[in-house]
C-alpha cells in the first residue's frame, strides 16, 4: 500500500508493530467467528449469556481496530502513547475472548438449582 502524501513513513520497527498488531485483531475476529460457531450447539440459556457478553465486547473490539488505524497515521511524538493505548486494547479484547470461551465452557446447571 502506498503512503499517502504527506503522511510519516513508519520505521521498520513501526511497521512491524503495525503487522503484530493486525495479526491479533486477525486472531481475535476467529475467536468471534469460533465462538459464534460454537454458539449453535448451545443451550438457549448459554446463547443468551454469549449474546450479552458480545454486546460488552465489541466496545473492547471496536476501540482495538480505531487505535490500530490510528497508530498507522500517528506522528513520531504520538507513537508511544498510541502504541500502549494499542496493546491496552487487544489485550482487554483478547482477555474478554477467554471469558467468552469460560462461558462456552461451563457445564449449564441442571433446571432444579436455577433460582428466578
Amino acid at each position: 500500500m502506498a503512503v499517502a502524501e504527506g503522511a510519516r513513513k513508519l520505521t521498520p520497527a513501526q511497521k512491524e508493530f503495525v503487522d503484530q498488531a493486525k495479526k491479533r485483531m486477525k486472531d481475535i475476529k476467529g475467536m468471534e467467528k469460533d465462538i459464534r460457531t460454537r454458539m449453535k450447539t448451545c443451550s438457549l440459556d448459554r446463547c443468551r449469556k454469549i449474546e450479552e457478553w458480545f454486546e460488552k465486547v465489541e466496545s473492547a473490539k471496536s476501540q482495538a481496530a480505531v487505535e490500530i488505524e490510528m497508530i498507522e497515521h500517528a506522528e513520531e511524538s504520538e507513537w508511544a502513547e498510541r502504541r500502549q493505548r494499542v496493546d491496552q486494547f487487544l489485550g482487554e479484547t483478547e482477555w474478554e475472548f477467554e471469558t467468552g470461551y469460560a462461558i462456552l465452557e461451563q457445564p449449564d446447571e441442571p433446571a432444579h438449582k436455577r433460582i428466578w
